[in-house]
């Protein structure tokens, strides 16, 4: 390894390159931050998402309940005309 003097003109390079470096850390350091905001920014949206996925569910789950007791309701009302009807038919049954 050899020794060189370190003149004027090479640490001043030197501190340009040092000042450089600074400068890229710093942008880095910004660019990571903004990264850091969009993926907290991503997961508060993907959170209100699925919490509106719940809600449609339950609304679905609600709906579907209310489809079951409607057919439920018409298979009785039907069996109550059908047995009207059977015995406007047949008086004698």
């Amino acid at each position: 390894m050899s020794t060189q003097r370190w003149d004027d003109d090479r640490l001043d390079r030197l501190a340009d390159r040092i000042e450089s470096i600074a400068s890229i850390a710093e942008s880095n350091a910004r660019v990571i931050q903004a990264l850091a905001n969009v993926a907290a920014e991503a997961r508060e949206e993907r959170q209100q998402l699925f919490q509106r996925m719940d809600q449609q569910q339950a609304n679905i789950d609600r709906q579907q309940a209310e489809i079951v007791g409607l057919r439920t309701e018409t298979v009785r009302m039907l069996d109550i005309l059908l047995n009207q009807r059977n015995q406007g038919d047949n008086p004698t049954a």
